[in-house]
This record gives C-alpha cells, sequence and structure tokens, in this order.
C-alpha cells in the first residue's frame, strides 16, 4: 500500500504543473491535467442502550475516500480511489473508543477510455457494476452497511459501459458490463492496520491472498457482472432505476457458484424550489451466500452418544437478503433522512438471526464545504434474536473537489 501511495503521489504531482499552467483561452483544453474530489466522514456512535453490555458505549471512527483522474487526452485517463475506513469490529464495552482499526487502501485503479460518447471501456482495478446503494444512499449508516454487505470491490479485470439509449423522448439508459477476478497482487495491501491472514475476523488483511476464501477468490477470472441503468424518462419523470446481475466462483473455502440480483429505484418529488422529497429502496439477493462455504459443524459423538471433543465439517448453504427504503427531504441547507434496512440470512448450518435497522436523523450544509448530521438509530437482531441496541449518532463530512 505504502508503494501504491507513493505511485499516486508521483502521478499527481506530475500532473498538477501541467494542470496549474492551463490557460483559461476560449475553452481549450490543454492535457495531461488532473481532476478530483476528497469526501471525509467522522462519526460518533454512542450507544446508550444494548442486550450486550459489551456494545455500550462511544466509537468515534472515519470513512472517506479521495478520488483522481490523470487526463492524459480527452479520451484517455487514469482513474484511482483511495478508502480510508474501519476494517475491524469494535466494542466500547462502556467506556470511549477512538479511530480503532483505521486503515488505507486502493479501492480502484484503472486505464479509462471513451471513444466515443456513449462508449466507456476500463481495464484494471474496480468495483464491479452490481448495486448502487453503497454509493448514494443519504442518511447516516445506510450506506455504510451497503457498502459492508454488497459493493463488489478487489475485482481485476475489464470493463464497460454503453449508452444504448439517449432520446429525448425515452430517457437515457446504459449497460454496463465486467468480467474479473480477485485482486491478490500488492495492489491489494492495505496500510496502517495490517493484520496477518486469516487471524481474527477483520474485512481486510495486510495483504489479499486465495487462503482466505470467500466468493470470487478462485485464481482466475471467472466472475462476471452486469448492469442496467435509467434516468431522464419523460414518462417517469424525476425517477431512476438499477437492475443488475452478479455471478462470482467459490473460493477455496466454497463449494458453489454465488449469484446475486440488485434491483433499486429512486424518485423525487419537487415541492417547490427549495423543498424536495426523494424516496429510494434497493433489494439485493444473494443465492449461495459467500459460495456455501464449509464450515465447522457441531461436535461429533461417539458410538454411546458422547461427545468426541471433535468437530466435523459441514456446508452452509446460505441465501442472503438485504432490502433499504427510505425517504429524506430537503429544504435549502437543511434535511431530514428517515430510513429502514434488514438483513435476512437463511443457512442450512449455523444460523444466523435476522437483522433489522431503523434510523432517522436531521442535517445541515454549513460553510466551507463541511455538513452535520445527528439522529438516533435503533437495531433489532444480529447475533441473537432477543439482541437491542439503541444510539445516538453525530455525522461531521467534508467534501472538496480540486
Amino acid at each position: 500500500m505504502i508503494r501504491k501511495l507513493a505511485l499516486g503521489a508521483a502521478i499527481a504531482a506530475a500532473a498538477l504543473p501541467a494542470a496549474a499552467q492551463t490557460p483559461a483561452t476560449g475553452g481549450v483544453n490543454l492535457y495531461p491535467q488532473i481532476s478530483g474530489e476528497a469526501d471525509l466522514r467522522v462519526f460518533s456512535q454512542s450507544t446508550v442502550s444494548a442486550t450486550e453490555r459489551r456494545q455500550r458505549g462511544t466509537n468515534i471512527f472515519s470513512r472517506g475516500e479521495l478520488a483522481a483522474g490523470l487526463f492524459l487526452s480527452p479520451e484517455f485517463s487514469i482513474q484511482g480511489v483511495i478508502v480510508w475506513e474501519p476494517v475491524g469490529e469494535v466494542e466500547p464495552n462502556g467506556g470511549t473508543t477512538g479511530f480503532r482499526y483505521q486503515a488505507a487502501y486502493t479501492e480502484e485503479l484503472k486505464l479509462d477510455w471513451r471513444p466515443t460518447q456513449r462508449i466507456n471501456l476500463y481495464a484494471g482495478k474496480f468495483s464491479a457494476p452490481f448495486g448502487r446503494g453503497h454509493h448514494d444512499f443519504p442518511g447516516l449508516l445506510l450506506d455504510v452497511r451497503a457498502h459492508e454487505v454488497y459493493l463488489i470491490r478487489e475485482s481485476v479485470g475489464v470493463g464497460g459501459t454503453f449508452t444504448y439509449v439517449s432520446d429525448a423522448r425515452f430517457g437515457e439508459h446504459e449497460v454496463s458490463v465486467a468480467a474479473f477476478g480477485y485482486d491478490t497482487s500488492f495492489l491489494s495491501e492495505t496500510a496502517f492496520t495490517r493484520k496477518r491472514c486469516c487471524e481474527g475476523e477483520f474485512e481486510r488483511y495486510s495483504r489479499n491472498s486465495r487462503r482466505q476464501g470467500g466468493p470470487g477468490n478462485t485464481g482466475q477470472f471467472d466472475n462476471v457482472a452486469i448492469s442496467l441503468d435509467g434516468d431522464n424518462m419523460p414518462f417517469l419523470p424525476n425517477t431512476s432505476y438499477h437492475l443488475a446481475l452478479l455471478s462470482r466462483g467459490p473460493g477455496v473455502d466454497g463449494t458453489k457458484r454465488e449469484t446475486g440480483f440488485a434491483a433499486g429505484l429512486r424518485h423525487e418529488i419537487r415541492w417547490s424550489e427549495e423543498t424536495r422529497t426523494l424516496l429510494f429502496g434497493e433489494f439485493v439477493q444473494f443465492r449461495g451466500a459467500g459460495g456455501n462455504p464449509r464450515e465447522e459443524g457441531p461436535e461429533l459423538l461417539d458410538g454411546f452418544g458422547m461427545g468426541t471433543g471433535e468437530r466435523g465439517e459441514v456446508t452452509a448453504n446460505e441465501r442472503r437478503r438485504f432490502t433499504t427504503v427510505g425517504a429524506q427531504t430537503r429544504h435549502g441547507p437543511w434535511r431530514a433522512t428517515l430510513g429502514f434496512q434488514r438483513d435476512e440470512r437463511k443457512r442450512s448450518e449455523n444460523p444466523v438471526p435476522r437483522a433489522t435497522y431503523i434510523e432517522a436523523s436531521v442535517g445541515r450544509d454549513l460553510p466551507l464545504n463541511f455538513r452535520l448530521d445527528v439522529g438516533y438509530q435503533r437495531s433489532i437482531g444480529g447475533e441473537s434474536r432477543e439482541d437491542k441496541a439503541d444510539a445516538v449518532i453525530a455525522v461531521l463530512g467534508w467534501r472538496a473537489s480540486f
């Protein structure tokens, strides 16, 4: 990861002088040039009551990304995204924890080619075109959970987008396709929190490897995703849709291909020039979730029905469904958001109870590109059906373009 950060800094340093020296002459663009966006959020999650006492307390953490593009010409560019987020679960246990298990890594680094206005081709490391909630859900933690459950990242391969309809009568509709493998190269290295694979339950280790398993981690380019998107439809004003299919091969711990389906819908009601309400929802389902992995089963019994102290191996057939619905009303710089999420995992072995999340928040845009949201979250289920937790959450965000 350190090598990647250094490479990114070198690219930016080389491109910035050219961009800085670009004169504003009649709209003529000089190349190469660089542009990008930084987005950082700091969260304070204070769990005021919880069935599990370890969850009570305050956890402060941050999430963010730096996205940049080095444009070599109007058609060719190098696109990169560096992400900063927690990679391990934290239990405050009645106290206050701050920025524990934070890590940075390269989420995207790809060569982008746009031969025409309707065609975009790319190759390198990217997030596959599946669900979109991780990118555009408003609120406190709605996009964070979508990011954790169904963002198909660590994808290395080729892909493209084709706008097959662009008409004032029918709107704009595009299809995206990607074929990819799982990144186990030096591009998957993680900075700061670097855990050896596969010790402990972490979302990321110091570097991806085949032995950590998981869907798509096959060592081959045998994973595929395809999506359809549409908006600007005069017969469905202020409405956009997203449909996607996914197929990933099983890793070393799996026994079956994982298939996924995603469907999302957004609709905006414009009450006045300053007041608008966004209605949004997305449904995602995985069959053979996780590749139907082999897991440790119940204790083996001897011929007399007594425990032997040894455990056998079982295959966990799983179907997973993740649903999000919500609404956000904005009036000038103010906003109010209400959201609902449910994570259902039906497993043949080692069952996991359904988890439900309800959140409500208010927020405001602040000067200097800052924004603040404060709200409440109620969670039910998770480790057991009886688990319940109530939390007060504040999010301070900052976003800037360059």
